[in-house]
């Protein structure tokens, strides 16, 4: 078996949204409205066990959501989907009831995957950055119990809008009890249940340690790593057959060191078998090129990561898929798309994983934007912290000239499509703001000018692809197609003004009227369409 073939290319992922349904939830319903979305399709299904440290399955390590208290309080939110009434009462009913029937949500998953043929694997979040009650049931005991293991410290007073006052309530791996327990939990899902696997995910949230100990403190969680991977090995051992341990991380090596997580030495001591780069936040400016080069004398595989509430049209999918497995990468990994209908994950995994099905579909390559440091709150603190700045957004100052260059690669072969007469119109949409009717801009393609006069302006916004409202608890779910307000400037583009691989896009602002603020760019997107 080849290093590509240990494991499916595409992986689909799911955060038990089936478990807030209406009660009592049986065998039947996780079948049809879980597993069968993925039978069939090639790929492997990792499941979220929890959050926070309170578990929805049936654990005899951790705590379960409603454990040991009177009773939930009638309509009680979910900490995350807080305009949802009832949810916690409906996860408590559903685990009991499923205890009671089959033995646990985790016992009947592994089973109906199993008779399905999907790879099954449960999902750790290894830390937690949402912002709970500490009396919510959802907060729970272990953090409630032991405020002297979280980042912050006891009575520290923090700036709020901060990344140290958004990170202060998770875990610090700093302290061997966090690390033990969470080793605890990992392994009972190896132990009691013929799983596949197991996913450490490191982006669920970041943030391990205490900000300016991260980088000495990443020693420690290598130790937690190489303890887990030492007893999968006993137990593939014991059972003959192999066991694949999963890790997602920071969208770049850089970061996912700056915080503790030491993934090349991960990949180099044989340690974890698939490493996930990034949260899909901002999946174009991820280089997933750098995990696959630091993995090329590994036996580790590396997958890009997408997330659903991000990127869901099937040009950008394909794009980033397209660029990902011509850099090398072995796979792709979907966050958020769990509701979706098993005809869509079954279209996605003929598609992403065969690099030929997608020479010759339509594409769109952009670029992201990671977000301010401050003000954040909560999860999104986790996510900046990891993650790098991006290209975008970028301020026009129509003073200087030329103004900034960007990068936007493009992994398709046009020369050859413009040979076989397969290329068909493509074009070049900047996105700006505080641009008013008679400003101008000018911008170059590869060191060629645009013509300002073809450009095609609209104020009034554009359609784009998103995932349905509260599509974490309705089942199926669809790509919708909404209007976005806007400022859009579009020029057509021929395949001989692109470039395979890296093309450079000069925007200098020539005036700016607005009396509002300057001309900023918050994106740039390149549309490649075929005939």
């Amino acid at each position: 078996m080849t290093k590509r073939n240990r494991f499916p290319p595409l992986i689909y992922t799911c955060d038990g949204w089936i478990m807030g349904a209406e009660p009592q939830l049986s065998v039947d319903t996780l079948k049809t409205k879980v597993v069968d979305g993925y039978a069939g399709t090639g790929g492997a299904l990792g499941w979220s066990i929890g959050d926070h440290e309170v578990y929805h399955f049936e654990t005899e390590v951790g705590e379960i959501l409603g454990q040991g208290y009177d009773g939930i309080e009638e309509g009680l939110q979910s900490f995350v989907h807080s305009t949802i009434d009832g949810l916690v009462e409906n996860v408590c009913s559903n685990v009991a009831s499923l205890r009671q029937s089959c033995g646990g949500p985790l016992t009947a998953l592994v089973d109906l995957c199993r008779n399905a043929g999907v790879p099954f694997f449960p999902r750790v979040r290894m830390n937690s950055h949402y912002v709970i009650d500490p009396e919510h049931p959802g907060y729970g005991r272990f953090r409630r119990d032991n405020p002297h293991l979280l980042i912050g410290r006891p009575d520290e007073e923090l700036a709020a809008g901060t990344i140290e006052y958004g990170l202060r309530t998770g875990l610090n791996y700093a302290r061997p009890e966090v690390r033990d327990y969470m080793l605890a939990i990992t392994c009972e899902c190896l132990e009691r249940w013929d799983v596949d696997g197991v996913e450490l995910d490191f982006m669920r949230h970041p943030g391990f340690f205490r900000i300016d100990e991260a980088y000495a403190n990443r020693y420690l969680m290598t130790d937690l790593v190489e303890r887990v991977r030492i007893r999968m090995r006993e137990l593939a051992a014991e059972r003959g057959r192999e066991l694949t341990l999963i890790v997602r991380v920071p969208p770049t090596i850089a970061d996912s060191t700056r915080t503790g997580i030491d993934v090349v030495e991960w990949m180099n001591d044989d340690l974890v078998d698939i490493v996930v780069a990034g949260g899909g936040f901002i999946p174009f400016e991820t280089p997933v090129h750098e995990f696959v080069e630091a993995a090329r004398s590994t036996h580790c595989l590396v997958y890009g990561c997408i997330e659903a509430t991000r990127q869901i049209d099937d040009r950008t999918l394909t794009a980033l898929a397209y660029r990902w497995l011509k850099d090398g990468a072995d796979g792709v990994y979907l966050y958020n798309f769990f509701t979706m209908t098993a005809d869509w994950n079954k279209r996605q995994f003929d598609t992403l994983t065969d690099l030929g099905a997608m020479d010759r579909l339509d594409k769109r390559y952009e670029l992201d934007i990671a977000g301010p440091f401050t003000p954040c709150s909560g999860h999104g603190c986790g996510f900046r912290y990891a993650s790098p700045s991006t290209q975008m957004p970028a301020i026009l100052d129509p003073t200087v000239s030329p103004g900034p260059t960007f990068t936007i690669p493009i992994a398709d072969n046009l020369e050859s499509a413009m040979t076989d007469a397969a290329l068909d119109q493509c074009s070049l949409f900047v996105i700006v703001e505080n641009f008013e009717e008679g400003d101008e801009l000018a911008v170059t393609l590869n060191d060629s000018d645009l013509t300002w006069s073809r450009a095609q302006i609209t104020f009034d916004g554009w359609n784009r692809w998103r995932i349905e409202s509260n599509w974490w608890v309705r089942y199926p779910t669809y790509p919708i197609e909404e209007q976005v307000e806007g400022i859009g400037i579009t020029f057509p583009l021929d395949g001989a003004q692109l470039r395979q691989g890296d093309n450079q896009i000069g925007v200098t602002a020539l005036s700016n009227k607005s009396n509002t603020g300057r001309i900023t760019l918050t994106d740039i997107q390149i549309s490649i369409n075929y005939k």
